[in-house]
């Protein structure tokens, strides 16, 4: 019967072999503000970075012998867009990338704390990524400003 179950926990996936989103703990701060001219106006753009975690565990502990699970993670960093002083309502999200990545030994369950400081010691990138979707933004957020003022 001991033989039977294992064979089964050997064949079956835990339940933590499938994505699991995990909160990120970069500091709220990762906020970029410019302001741009049109037509008279002073409008400011306020462009946010939001981090979420993936996980996806691989491997397998089986009972009485040394694990071989890893916790793989990826990081998506998305830049949205808030417009003050525009007449303009709402947020759009302008930029994606799932370009931090990482792994860990270990179940992905116990290794949340250590993914979270991971990815925020990675802060300045995370930024860096920011300031140059805000930059890449200026000629669509002109032609956006220009599509819905008036005609004068």
């Amino acid at each position: 019967m001991h033989i039977l179950a294992t064979a089964l926990a050997l064949s079956m996936p835990a339940a933590t072999d499938f994505a699991t989103p995990i909160p990120a703990t970069i500091d709220d701060a990762l906020e970029h503000r410019v302001t741009i001219d049109h037509r008279g106006t002073a409008i400011g753009a306020i462009y946010r970075a939001d981090v979420a975690i993936e996980t996806d565990q691989r491997g397998i502990a089986p009972p009485s012998r040394p694990s071989t699970q890893r916790c793989h993670w990826t990081a998506s960093v998305t830049v949205a867009r808030t417009l003050e002083g525009s007449g303009v309502a709402g947020e759009r999200a302008i930029a994606t990338d799932r370009t931090l990545k990482g792994s860990r030994p270990g179940a992905c369950m116990t290794q949340r704390g250590a993914i979270e400081r991971e990815v925020a010691a990675r802060t300045p990138a995370v930024r860096d990524r920011l300031i140059a979707a805000a930059e890449a933004d200026r000629s669509t957020l002109l032609a956006e400003l220009e599509a819905v003022a008036p005609n004068g």
